[in-house]
């Protein structure tokens, strides 16, 4: 795999915007590297592995920067990187495995190389630091990604709110039911292109994002811990509100094999991080008739309740 390629194709799906000239860049160091890399090799130049390390350092302050930007949404004129540093790693900003990419590359390569002028890298070092910073990188770009996309979704639904809340019924209910119901109609608001383009970070962050906007008074976290310190069980997305919650899974395609045990999964899961409801729902990525099925299941000795939202009907399928 390509994981330079991997960065690249990112950075185009994540869409246009302030961001864009600065990511680009991030993407130009990290080339350039690589370039010091074969250089090295090449010539059997010793210091072009250095140069190559000095490049991954600037692609690691680039994109922390960038990512200041769209996550923080701080202004980045007068943002000094350590202040920048600072706070991704004192604040929950950063979902657990990017952090630990961050602090892995921050640990072993840009702070040794910055605070040592002496240090010289290896072939070895400077291949691992730039496999690093990329790797790094692009789980980055997934969180930009997925903030752009609810940013957008958010702002696009409060638009449209007073329209959407006249054809679905988002007011009376339980939770769960409210939920149900602005996901269904989720469904009607995708155009063709969106099907097509969106990455899985980019759907994410757009449920999300509309979630947010219909229910204004309720707490919307997306890949939200949901079964304490030590479980580290992780939700897609958690609606919360007035001492009810419901874990929705996100789904882009069915797996008839995994189906089933799929959802007893997902059903222990919301039994044991304490909470009473989940939700299903398949994108509306799948060839559909402008229909949205569902299908109830309880669990839990019937204290629990799931809900699965498709494009297909999967209970005469799968039963």
């Amino acid at each position: 795999m390509d994981i330079i390629a991997t960065l690249r194709g990112k950075i185009d799906q994540a869409g246009a915007g302030d961001h864009t000239l600065g990511l680009m860049a991030m993407l130009a160091h990290v080339e350039v590297a690589y370039k010091h890399l074969k250089r090295g090799q090449r010539d059997t130049d010793d210091s072009a592995f250095t140069d190559a390390v000095y490049r991954t350092n600037q692609a690691f302050e680039g994109g922390l920067k960038e990512a200041y930007g769209v996550l923080a949404k701080k202004n980045l004129d007068k943002a000094r990187i350590f202040d920048i540093e600072q706070f991704f790693s004192k604040s929950n900003v950063f979902r657990k495995r990017v952090l630990d990419q961050f602090t892995n590359y921050r640990q072993e390569w840009r702070n040794p190389s910055t605070h040592d002028h002496k240090l010289d890298f290896s072939e070895s070092e400077a291949f691992l630091a730039i496999v690093s910073v990329t790797a790094f990188s692009c789980l980055l770009v997934d969180e930009m990604a997925l903030q752009l996309a609810r940013d957008r979704e958010e702002e696009a639904a409060k638009l449209l709110a007073r329209t959407i809340k006249s054809k679905f019924n988002f007011a009376e209910g339980d939770l769960l039911g409210r939920v149900t119901e602005a996901l269904k109609s989720y469904f009607t608001l995708r155009s063709v292109e969106e099907l097509e383009s969106n990455s899985y970070p980019q759907w994410l962050g757009s449920v999300a994002g509309f979630l947010s906007a219909i229910f204004p008074d309720a707490e919307v976290l997306s890949e939200a811990q949901i079964g304490g310190e030590k479980r580290k069980l992780v939700a897609d997305v958690l609606v919360k509100s007035i001492g009810q919650s419901v874990v929705v899974e996100i789904k882009n395609r069915v797996n008839i094999r995994t189906y089933e045990s799929m959802l007893i999964q997902l059903e222990s899961v919301i039994a044991s991080s304490g909470h009473r409801d989940g939700i299903v729902f398949y994108l509306p990525t799948m060839v559909t008739s402008g229909q949205v099925f569902e299908q109830d299941r309880l669990f839990n000795g019937g204290e629990g309740r799931l809900k699965v939202l498709s494009a297909v009907p999967l209970k005469t399928r799968f039963e």
